[in-house]
C-alpha cells in the first residue's frame, strides 16, 4: 500500500522490487479511482488533502488493499473449476472449485492485502491452457499461457514456475509440435513481464540489487526463527495446516493416480506443485504463504481422485468429497472469528495508555513484533528494530527505563547465530530476575502458545483451536528499585 502511494507521489525509488510491482501497481490504479470519488464527493480538493486523509486514518486505503486480495482468492475459486473441468470434466471441476473454496490456506492468505492471491490466480489460469497445449492446443494457448507466466512472474517471483508445465505441456503434446510453438510461448511470457515489470527494464541494476539483498541473500543463510527441520520438513508442516489431514490424503492419492495413469492433463497439472516446492524447499526462507500458487494446482489432483469415488457409487463420491474437506472449512471459520477478535499487541498498547504515566520510560520490541506504542503518552526510549536483547538489562537500567514490554514473538524465537541466540537466553533469564510481571496479554488460555512460525505475525496460523485471539503473548515487566532506576 505505501509503495503504491509513493509511485503516485513520484519519490525517488519509493518502488521496492524485492516483491515484484504487479499487485502494488492494481492498488495505485484503485487508489487513484478512490481519490476521483473524493474529489467529486468534496471528501478530498488536492492530491495533498487526500494524503494527509490518509496519515490521520489509513484504514480505507487498508481496506481496498485487503477487499482487492479477498475478491482475486475468490476468484481463484472460478480458475480451479476451469482447470478442473479442463482436466476431468464438469465433475471435477465442481469438486476443485468446492475444495478451493474452503482450503484453510487459500482463505487465511486472501484476508491480507498482499500479492500472493494474485499470483495464485494467475498461476492457476495458466495451468488450463497448459492443459490445452498438451491436449493439442493453439498457439493462442501458448501465447495465453505464456503471458499469464509473465504476468505470474511480475506479481511475484515465484510465478515464473508457470513455465515448468508450459514446457512439459509441449513436450507432451499429441499432435506435431512446431518448434515456434514453443517460442511463442517464450515472447509473450517476456513480453507481458516486462509491461507488467518494466523497472526490470528501465532500471535491471536496482532489480537485481533488490533481490540479492531481500531474497537471495535470506534463500541461502537464512534467519532467526527458521525451522531447524529444514525447507521441505516446513512445507510438508504447512501443508497439512493448510488443507487438513484428510485432504492431504485426497491430495496423495491424485498424485499416485496421476503417476500410475500417466494422463498428461494430470501430469502437467503436478509440475507446478513439483517444481516449485522442490525450490521452495531447498532455500533458507520459507513462508507457508508461499505455497500457495500449489494448492489450486493439488486441490485438482484431488478432486479427480475423488471422482473415481462416483463410479462407485455416486453418493460415496459426494459424502468423501464433503468429508474430506471438513477439517480445513472448520479451521477457516476459526480463523475469521479469531480475526475479529482483539489482538494482544492492540490489548497492550490500550493498557499501557490507561495504565502508566505519562512520564514512564518503556522499552518494547518494534511492531509488528511488537505493540504499537508510537502514539502512546509515553517515552519509548528503545524499541530497537532487531531485538530487545540487543541491549542489557543493566543498559536499559541506565537509561532510566521502568517498563520492558516483550513479545513471544522474539523472546522465544531461536536465534540461527548460536552466540546470539546465547543472548537471547540470557537477557530474558536476567530481565526475570530484574524485575516483576505486572500485565500479561495471551493469544491463549493455556501457558503453552503454538510453536512460532512466521505466518503468525500477520494473522494465526496454527493451532487454531488453542487460541482465543490473535497476537504473540505480549508480557510488561517493571524493574525493581535499583541503580539507576527511580523508586
Amino acid at each position: 500500500m505505501l509503495q503504491a502511494l509513493a509511485v503516485a507521489a513520484r519519490l525517488p525509488n519509493g518502488l521496492t522490487v524485492a516483491d515484484p510491482p504487479l499487485f502494488k501497481y492494481l492498488l495505485l490504479g484503485e487508489y487513484a479511482v478512490d481519490y476521483g470519488l473524493h474529489r467529486v464527493l468534496g471528501i478530498s480538493t488536492s492530491p495533498q488533502d487526500f494524503a494527509d486523509q490518509f496519515r490521520a486514518d489509513p484504514s480505507e486505503l487498508y481496506l481496498i488493499a485487503r477487499v482487492s486480495s479477498a475478491v482475486i482468492g475468490s476468484a481463484t475459486v472460478i480458475g480451479a473449476y476451469a482447470l478442473g473441468v479442463a482436466v476431468g470434466g464438469r465433475r471435477v471441476g465442481a469438486m476443485a472449485a468446492w475444495l478451493t473454496a474452503v482450503a484453510y490456506l487459500l482463505v487465511r492468505d486472501s484476508h491480507f492485502g498482499v500479492g500472493d492471491a494474485l499470483v495464485t490466480l494467475l498461476v492457476t489460469t495458466g495451468l488450463v491452457f497448459c492443459v490445452r497445449i498438451a491436449r493439442g492446443g493453439t498457439r493462442r494457448d501458448y501465447a495465453a499461457g505464456g503471458a499469464l507466466a509473465g504476468l505470474a512472474f511480475a506479481a511475484k517471483y515465484d510465478g515464473i514456475a508457470l513455465l515448468a508445465p508450459l514446457l512439459l505441456a509441449h513436450a507432451l503434446r499429441r499432435t506435431d509440435r512446431k518448434r515456434g510453438d514453443f517460442a511463442i510461448g517464450l515472447l509473450a511470457c517476456v513480453a507481458a513481464g516486462l509491461v507488467a515489470f518494466p523497472s526490470m527494464l528501465t532500471e535491471p541494476g536496482r532489480v537485481i540489487q533488490d533481490v540479492y539483498l531481500h531474497l537471495y541473500l535470506g534463500a541461502t543463510a537464512g534467519y532467526d526463527g527458521l525451522d531447524p527441520a529444514g525447507g521441505y520438513a516446513f512445507y510438508g508442516k504447512s501443508l497439512v495446516i493448510g488443507l487438513g489431514l484428510p485432504l492431504i490424503v485426497a491430495v496423495a492419492a491424485g498424485l499416485l493416480t496421476t503417476a500410475l495413469m500417466r494422463d498428461r492433463s494430470l501430469l502437467v497439472v503436478a509440475a507446478l506443485p513439483f517444481s516449485m516446492i522442490v525450490v521452495l524447499g531447498a532455500q533458507q526462507m520459507y513462508f507457508a504463504r508461499f505455497l500457495l500458487p500449489t494448492l489450486p494446482a493439488l486441490l485438482v489432483l484431488a478432486a479427480a481422485a475423488l471422482s473415481g469415488l462416483f463410479a462407485v457409487r455416486p453418493a460415496i463420491g459426494l459424502a468423501a468429497a464433503l468429508v474430506v474437506a471438513v477439517p480445513t472449512l472448520v479451521d477457516a471459520v476459526r480463523l475469521d472469528a479469531l480475526l475479529t477478535r482483539q489482538d494482544t499487541r492492540r490489548q497492550a498498547a490500550d493498557w499501557v495508555a490507561a495504565q502508566l504515566p505519562r512520564i514512564a520510560m518503556v522499552a518494547a520490541d518494534s511492531p509488528p513484533l511488537g505493540p504499537p506504542l508510537g502514539l502512546q503518552p509515553v517515552r519509548v526510549v528503545e524499541a530497537n528494530a532487531s531485538a530487545l536483547f540487543d541491549l542489557t538489562t543493566a543498559e536499559y537500567r541506565a537509561r532510566r527505563v521502568e517498563y520492558v514490554i516483550a513479545s513471544s514473538f522474539t523472546s522465544e524465537v531461536r536465534a540461527i547465530d548460536p552466540a546470539r541466540d546465547a543472548r537471547r537466553l540470557a537477557f530474558y533469564a536476567q530481565l526475570a530476575h530484574d524485575t516483576e510481571v505486572v500485565a500479561q496479554f495471551r493469544p491463549s488460555a493455556g501457558s503453552d502458545a503454538p510453536p512460532f512460525v512466521y505466518d503468525q505475525i500477520y494473522g494465526p496460523f496454527n493451532s487454531l483451536d488453542k487460541l482465543e485471539r490473535p497476537g504473540p503473548a505480549i508480557t510488561v515487566y517493571r524493574f525493581s528499585a535499583g541503580p539507576g532506576t527511580p523508586p
